[in-house]
C-alpha cells in the first residue's frame, strides 16, 4: 500500500473523481480522540460516495443508511492499494482522527 498526504487543493478533485470506483464496496468508520478513545461509528456499510465541499469545508462519507461528516479537516491521508483506495484518514479541527477503512470488493 502507498500512503500519501493529499494537498488541500486536491481534496475536492480527488474524491470527486474517485467516488465511482468505490460503489459496491463496504467501509468501516472509526473515530479516535483523546476524549473518547477509539469509537466505531459504522461497520461494513456500503459506500455511496466520499465528497469534499470546499465552501463548507466538509468531508462527507456517504454510506448506506448514514452520512459521516468531518467538519474543517486539517489534513487528509489516503492509502492506495492495487485494488484502489483502501483507507482515508482525516484529522478534524478538534484533532480527532476519522479513519475510513474500505474493504476490497
Amino acid at each position: 500500500m502507498t500512503t500519501r498526504k493529499l494537498d488541500e487543493q486536491e481534496w475536492h478533485r480527488y474524491f470527486d473523481e474517485g467516488t465511482r470506483a468505490l460503489l459496491g464496496r463496504k467501509a468501516t468508520v472509526e473515530v479516535v480522540a483523546a476524549d473518547v478513545g477509539a469509537q466505531f461509528v459504522a461497520e461494513g456499510l456500503g459506500i455511496v460516495g466520499i465528497t469534499y465541499d470546499q465552501k463548507g469545508k466538509l468531508l462527507e462519507v456517504a454510506l448506506d443508511g448514514m452520512d459521516h461528516l468531518i467538519s474543517h479537516p486539517q489534513e487528509i491521508y489516503v492509502d492506495e492499494s492495487p485494488n484502489g483506495l483502501a483507507v482515508v484518514e482525516a484529522t478534524d479541527a478538534d484533532g480527532r482522527k476519522h479513519i475510513v477503512q474500505i474493504a476490497r470488493q
